[in-house]
């Protein structure tokens, strides 16, 4: 039977929205503990994992946002809230490098790193705002757990921080959601690859934020 024209559907793929909103919330509440544990130690490291983890808990809201009304919109409504979500992706790889940075190098290191690394993030954002394939965010944040995480696996085998090991499992776990999102596995009808992906991603989160907090700024700083 064809569907009614004037029918339409409030809330589309309902439990995508939710897992993102859940997404979010962890992130969100991840962030604000990182923020309570810079107040504490004072260390970049703290801070810059505070404002991925906010840039996460932002782009999985208008994800949300995006898989739950983005049918209801306008084209052009619809494409500014996924914009915006990628570019959060894209904010929160920027925080995660600038993290990882004042991990592993001097103040001062990081100081000249700083311009090159914002000219990338500048060049992606030229770039999802022209293409806004998901791809693309993949990529993008992608490219900053591979750098995290030869800086962690270093730091872990050179008997560094304890919290490096931490976060090596969550970039892994990460990397597995990932892969998950861009295979399309569905498990049920209502439970497509993404909702799938969000699932995995939140254990992902988690231990990045468990290692985060154990992590210190390089000695020198």
């Amino acid at each position: 039977m064809a569907n009614h024209p004037s029918k339409r559907t409030l809330v589309h793929e309902p439990m995508t929205v939710v897992t993102d909103l859940i997404l979010s919330a962890l992130a969100f509440y991840f962030a604000l503990g990182l923020g309570r544990q810079h107040e504490l130690t004072g260390m970049s490291v703290h801070l810059y994992f505070s404002y991925a983890f906010r840039a996460l808990s932002l782009g999985a809201l208008l994800g949300a946002l995006t898989h739950g009304l983005g049918r209801n919109m306008s084209v052009a409504a619809g494409g500014i809230l996924w914009r915006g979500t990628l570019l959060s992706l894209g904010a929160a790889a920027f925080f995660l490098l600038l993290a990882t940075g004042y991990h592993a190098l001097s103040v001062r290191s990081v100081g000249h790193l700083l311009w090159p690394i914002m000219l990338v993030l500048a060049l992606y954002a030229i770039v999802v705002i022209r293409d806004d394939r998901f791809l693309w965010a993949v990529l993008f944040y992608a490219t900053a757990l591979l750098v995290m995480l030869s800086v962690m696996l270093h730091d872990f085998f050179s008997g560094g921080t304890e919290g490096s090991g931490i976060v090596v499992a969550g970039i892994l776990v990460s990397f597995a959601a990932a892969i998950i999102q861009r295979s399309g596995l569905t498990l049920h009808r209502h439970f497509n690859h993404n909702d799938l992906y969000h699932v995995i991603q939140i254990v992902g989160l988690y231990y990045l934020y468990r290692g985060a907090m154990l992590l210190k700024d390089w000695p020198g700083a």
